[in-house]
């Protein structure tokens, strides 16, 4: 027996999460405007020094947003940069889907996936003297950005393999609880982000020192580069979704995610299925950090753990273990995280996400493409 939705449970939601964002909203701008006050007032000090006018016309030149061009309206920018950061976070999202509709597994370790992509471009293409760890050598390798990014991917592929051939499939084989191998993905997660600290350093890196060239489009600016990321990003999504319809590999990758003992018993290689999926996820997950350098201008060590509950956000709001659930719930965080700091400031544009789910798993628990399950 199915169980009804307290619409009285949904308004009180409604009304708890309306207050809360007028309470932000009143806090955020009493803060612009005493900012704004303090400005005016050092403005005002500094035009009474003809010293230092030239010092300060210089920095305010050098301060002005590149994006607040003329004929540039800013609300059509925030909308198109969600749709662009939610195309960029999509391509770790479906990867993190993929792996829990074929094994279940909510993957905590799959941000630093995204982090290790940027952070092996960074090492395959900077001109700055770099070393493998445990080692004393230091080297230049200098490869050209695209040549760096293949690389990058392949290789985080590779431990993709490598953590289902010696850790994921052991755990499997013995029959070890999902919630148990969660804690052992939250610790894998822990790992990475220390060896990656270790490895790159704490400071942030950029992995293109090249300028971005900005072209007006009517209401929007776009960069050259973002241009390329978007391209790159489409062409991808769509590869996945004609590799999960239209080949063999993506059938049985589906009839695995609906039920494996009946894909096993038609013939279908659970096992190597599996496996291919975490080849797959982990090779989207560094092209989406990659990526993602690109957009903000560079990376740090744990840019994934800092995007890995936007990650769960939109599979989740997607609908869970639905690859296209997840492409659809992460477009719609990414306009919700962007359009969000039109009214409040940016330390909390993901908690605006993270409220959109909140609402729409109360009014649909099974997410947006998700199919209702009755329980008991």
């Amino acid at each position: 027996m199915t169980k009804r939705i307290d619409r009285r449970a949904i308004m009180r939601a409604l009304i708890v999460f309306a207050v809360a964002a007028l309470a932000v909203t009143l806090v955020s701008s009493v803060g612009t405007s005493a900012f704004a006050e303090t400005s005016d007032t050092a403005t005002i000090a500094a035009s009474s020094s003809t010293v230092h006018a030239d010092v300060e016309t210089t920095d305010a030149e050098i301060t002005v947003d590149e994006s607040s061009g003329p004929g540039t309206n800013r609300v059509a920018q925030n909308v198109f940069n969600g749709l662009v950061f939610g195309l960029l976070l999509a391509l770790a999202s479906v990867g993190l889907s993929l792996i829990y509709g074929t094994t279940g597994l909510s993957n905590f370790a799959h941000g630093e996936q995204v982090s290790l992509g940027a952070m092996l471009a960074y090492f395959f293409a900077t001109q700055q003297p770099v070393s493998i760890p445990l080692t004393p050598w230091e080297f230049v390798i200098g490869w050209p950005l695209w040549l760096a990014s293949i690389a990058a991917i392949i290789v985080a592929g590779g431990t993709g393999w490598l953590q289902d051939r010696f850790l994921w499939s052991k755990l499997r084989k013995r029959n070890v609880k999902i919630v148990q191998q969660m804690i052992v993905s939250i610790g894998l997660s822990l790992a990475m982000l220390n060896l990656l600290q270790w490895w790159i350093g704490p400071d942030r890196v950029r992995v293109s020192i090249a300028i971005e060239e900005r072209h007006q489009f009517g209401p929007i600016q776009l960069g050259s580069t973002t241009a390329m990321s978007i391209g790159i990003s489409i062409a991808v999504l769509l590869g996945v979704g004609y590799f999960l319809l239209r080949t063999r590999l993506g059938r049985a990758t589906r009839a695995v995610s609906d039920n494996p003992s009946l894909a096993s018993a038609s013939g279908i290689k659970v096992d190597g299925i599996i496996r291919l999926v975490w080849v797959m996820a982990t090779s989207l997950a560094a092209l989406g950090g990659i990526l993602m350098a690109f957009y903000d201008s560079g990376t740090k060590f744990d840019v994934g753990a800092r995007l890995l509950l936007l990650m769960f956000a939109a599979v989740t709001l997607g609908g869970l273990g639905q690859p296209f659930g997840a492409l659809v719930g992460s477009l719609v965080i990414g306009v919700v995280v962007e359009t969000s700091t039109l009214w409040l400031g940016p330390d909390l544009k993901y908690a605006t996400a993270l409220g959109i789910l909140i609402i729409v798993l109360l009014v649909r628990p099974q997410g947006i493409l998700g199919r209702a399950e009755r329980v008991g």
